[in-house]
């Protein structure tokens, strides 16, 4: 049954939602489910059971409360206090709530001199990489380069909350093109490089068609004002704010400053 909960979980994780993994950690008295009781949790589900009654319907609820703030909780429940729980026998319950998120994921739409530095400084991080352009020619630059239509190869991609859309494509239309079809995705960051002119002339076009643009999640110009201009500084520039994004971070430095007394 474990294993089946497991599996469960990995399924929906890899679909690009997060789970609450719930374990009961102490189990006393005459409770129907023992330690190492295991049961997860998603938004419209779940799998497993910790005992049924009203103390699984609270948890459940605790556990989805833990995934829409991002945080794990612990839980304790005394079955013997039939006023709060409305339960007659005796003993106690303990666990934790685990949320596990999808991987995160950086999905490069452009291959270009940017998109190519951006997609390089990533090899080996811990970030899902996904690269996308609509040139044959560039191919040849990785085996792991989607070739296609924007459109269309931005719609299949699978779903994932965590997912951060970089937007570096050659041009205007393009760049444009490529955030409409992200604003349907689920999101944490959307970057769009570009002049403030341009960025404020596609957002118009778009607020004109009556698509929402989520303000707080879209970055354009991308990045942090730190680059020479030079393909790979802007690369920085950009996984920098993603990163400032992800957790979020400060823009402050770590060194000691003169007034500290740590001599």
């Amino acid at each position: 049954m474990d294993l089946n909960i497991l599996e469960k979980i990995f399924e929906i994780v890899k679909s690009g939602k997060k789970v609450a993994l719930v374990t009961l950690t102490k189990s006393s008295g005459s409770t129907p489910r023992k330690e190492g009781t295991l049961m997860g949790v998603w938004e419209e589900n779940f799998i497993g059971t910790i005992g049924g009654g009203l103390v699984e319907h609270r948890v459940i609820n605790q556990a989805r409360k833990c995934l829409e703030e991002n945080e794990n909780q612990n839980f304790n429940y005394d079955l013997t206090k039939e006023a709060e729980l409305g339960m007659s026998c005796g003993g106690s319950v303990e666990g934790y709530i685990k949320v596990i998120n999808p991987k995160n994921r950086i999905v490069i739409i452009g291959a270009g001199h940017i998109g190519q530095k951006l997609y390089e400084i990533l090899d080996g991080s811990d970030f899902e990489r996904v690269i996308f352009d609509d040139r044959e020619e560039y191919k040849s630059y990785t085996t792991d380069i989607k070739i296609g239509d924007y459109n269309q190869l931005i719609e299949e991609l699978a779903e994932n909350e965590n997912s951060y859309y970089v937007i570096v494509t050659k041009g205007h239309a393009t760049d444009e093109k490529a955030l409409r079809s992200v604003l349907k995705k689920q999101s944490r960051y959307i970057g769009m490089i570009g002049s403030r002119k341009k960025v404020i002339e596609i957002k118009k076009e778009i607020l004109e068609s009556e698509i929402v643009i989520p303000e707080e999640k879209l970055y354009s110009p991308i990045g942090l004002k730190i680059s020479d201009g030079s393909p790979y500084e802007i690369a920085i520039e950009i996984m920098a704010e993603i990163l400032k994004v992800k957790n979020n971070g400060e823009l402050i430095h770590r060194r000691l400053t003169k007034d500290v007394n740590t001599f």
